[in-house]
């Protein structure tokens, strides 16, 4: 591994030492330092309680919402922390609500409390189904060892040969960014509608070359690697794919390419940037202040594209975001509030989802009995073998039509996000909660552990960055998020083997001793 990691050389500086990673397992964050901010946070979040619709409900989610960051931190912080990231969304799309939302308060207190005992139970099993495989992998005395098959050791051979040089490094950074910018101008100019039916490839390829892109712009410049010109080139082509990616007056997109930067930093730099964490935060709150307005304003009636696609607009149109986004802060914070604020939190949270569905079922509406899970069969069937196969979409459809969120025919327009949560409740009640979850626990511990021992730019690491991206999407069902995970798959393997197809002639480099010394 120290070998491996060693060849990344450059004039502009280095990864960090190879000893850093000699022991074939690495931390993301410092332990003392993650585990005094997990309690801190802790506290905060459990004395927030009184301020609860419910405190009852409140604590029924925010307590299991902690367990995984906790089970992750005292098993040593090691990996990639895929399932605390997924809490730590979980508790904004079901916990924050009871905080903050008007809505809830025309549900019975006892709904409230079995809906959060239902995510309570999801997020306990994913946690304690994942707990297994958390820790370096090494010397644990439950599980002495990593039993990794063969074609997992050489996946992980063959991915460090795949990135064997920094200018390699480069030119994936650089293809992935422009890959992203030219998808997101074909959006932007509706020239995007003259793939058809290919679209969905096109998209999942696009946005997982430039998921990776970013993570590496953010691992190369916390390591050192990218630095003057070509950091200057990186971040403007950053900063401009991020823009385009929200010109759909979508947050999510922009988000997860910041995400995927400032993880990729802080493996390798071994801290947070706080001040550019800090800013990220206030500009995607005043974007997010201001979405509602723009989106009125841009896009057409009943529908979520905009009205005229064109790529002269975005600068503009991004402009105004911005200043509606000001002007939504400044009026909340004078205590005005807008007559649509209250369908805007029903419509972002996840939690009325789970209300809307235990309301109904199985006193009104009948358990489904597999029927979202059964769509996905016909889901995986490639398009060109089947041009009107189901489409991924088709179960968040059908539970949006079967409790009358939505009209049949209002589905070609929007798609709602339900949640596996809420979908699991809708098939079999509250064990399929606890199935899902534990699932769920068990493909983040396999994450978590892959990444534990793998080199920071590794195959087996790039797909748990995409993975942990992928999953950070909680509005997906189960069906959706596996197609999903399997075309972000493909778009890895595509990303591996860039190098060997755009591959240079360039001067080898001596790699570094495991002690470090030339």
């Amino acid at each position: 591994m120290a070998y491996g990691i060693s060849r990344y050389m450059s004039t502009f500086g280095t990864v960090p030492p190879p000893a850093s990673y000699s022991s074939g397992s690495f931390r993301a964050v410092d332990l003392r330092q993650a585990g005094n901010l997990l309690r801190l946070i802790a506290l905060g979040l459990l004395a927030a309680s009184p301020f609860a619709v419910d405190p009852i409900a409140y604590m029924c989610i925010t307590i299991p919402v902690l367990v995984a960051p906790f089970l992750w931190v005292s098993s040593g912080a090691f990996g990639i922390p895929v399932l605390p990231v997924i809490s730590a969304l979980s508790y904004l799309y079901y916990a924050m609500p009871l905080l903050s939302g008007n809505t809830l308060a025309v549900y019975r207190p006892e709904d409230l409390v079995w809906a959060a005992l239902s995510v309570g139970l999801f997020l306990t099993a994913a946690s304690l189904a994942a707990w297994p495989f958390l820790g370096e992998g090494r010397g644990r005395k439950k599980m002495p060892a990593v039993q990794a098959p063969g074609k997992a050791r050489l996946i992980k051979t063959r991915s460090v040969n795949n990135l064997a040089t920094n200018d390699e490094l480069f030119r994936l950074i650089f293809i992935g960014l422009a890959a992203g910018i030219l998808y997101y101008l074909a959006l932007a100019s509706g020239a995007a509608g003259y793939l058809g039916t290919s679209i969905g490839v096109v998209r999942s390829v696009a946005v997982t070359l430039t998921s990776l892109a970013c993570y590496l712009t953010g691992f190369a410049r916390g390591a050192g690697l990218l630095t003057g010109q070509r950091w200057l080139a990186a971040l403007a082509g950053f900063l401009l794919v991020t823009a385009l990616s929200m010109s759909g007056l979508f947050l999510v997109s922009g988000a997860v390419n910041i995400g995927a930067a400032l993880l990729g930093y802080v493996l390798a730099a071994k801290r947070i940037p706080w001040i550019a964490l800090g800013s990220v935060f206030v500009v995607l709150s005043i974007l997010n202040a201001g979405k509602q307005n723009i989106r009125s304003e841009y896009w057409e009636q009943d529908n979520q594209s905009l009205k005229n696609s064109s790529i002269s607009q975005v600068p503009g149109m991004m402009v105004d975001w911005f200043a509606a986004g000001i002007g939504g802060t400044v009026s909340k914070a004078l205590g005005s509030r807008q007559q649509e604020s209250s369908s805007l939190l029903e419509r972002t949270s996840l939690l009325h989802m789970v209300l809307a569905v235990q309301e109904a079922t199985p006193g009104i509406i009948p358990y489904l009995e597999g029927g979202t899970y059964a769509l996905l069969p016909s889901m995986l069937v490639p398009r060109f073998l089947e041009p009107d196969k189901t489409e991924s979409q088709a179960g968040l459809n059908l539970l949006s039509v079967r409790y009358g969120r939505q009209r049949a025919e209002d589905t070609y327009k929007t798609t709602l996000g339900w949640g596996m949560i809420a979908e699991a409740y809708a098939n079999y009640g509250n064990p399929a909660v606890i199935m899902v979850g534990a699932l769920l626990g068990v493909l983040c511990g396999i994450l978590m552990r892959l990444s534990a021992t793998a080199a920071p730019l590794s195959l087996a690491m790039l797909i748990a960055i995409a993975s942990t991206l992928a999953l950070c999407n909680l509005e997906l069902d189960v069906s959706s998020l596996v197609v999903s995970m399997l075309q972000t798959y493909g778009g890895i393997l595509l990303f591996a083997a860039l190098p060997r197809v755009v591959k240079r002639r360039s001067v080898p480099t001596m790699p570094l001793s495991r002690s470090g010394a030339p």
